[in-house]
């Protein structure tokens, strides 16, 4: 067993979290395109249903009231979730080809301030319940600058 890799190649874990030789170009190919490692999760919606729901298994009221954790199943609809996971899944893409630190930093880093603020019973999800899309926010209010004010002199 290689110590630096308590993983076998087959083991499931190690696919996901480190990558194969394949999603990560080093497989012995001269092929030199700048295309970088294939992601592991084709897109966003891949990445929050098959990997990130079953990894923050959280008690959720199904009523909306302002529990602990307030999730929407309507996740997609959410300006702020999108952002906010879509830089989730793009950070889990790039840490989970470091065999050091990268998935530690990922969940300390990126995944619980990430989870945190969209849980946060006042955050994005507010009004929504499990069954049912009404967000309770709208966009903050802003007041036109002045014509000029952000031109380059």
């Amino acid at each position: 067993m290689d110590m630096q890799s308590p993983f076998q190649p087959e083991d499931e874990f190690d696919r996901l979290v480190h990558g194969t030789p394949e999603d990560d170009g080093m497989d012995g190919s001269t092929d030199t395109s700048d295309a970088g490692p294939e992601l592991f999760f084709p897109n966003l919606e891949v990445f929050v249903t098959d990997f990130l729901i079953h990894h923050y298994a959280r008690p959720v009221d199904p009523m909306g009231h302002e529990k602990e954790f307030t999730w929407c199943s309507s996740w997609w609809a959410h300006t702020e979730a999108v952002s906010r996971l879509s830089a989730l899944w793009r950070a889990w893409e790039t840490l989970r080809l470091d065999g050091g630190t990268g998935m530690s930093d990922w969940w300390r880093n990126h995944a619980d301030p990430t989870m945190r603020a969209l849980f946060y019973s006042k955050g994005p999800f507010k009004g929504c319940t499990l069954t049912t899309h009404a967000p309770a926010s709208k966009p903050l209010p802003v007041v036109p600058a002045p014509e000029g004010l952000f031109s380059s002199p």
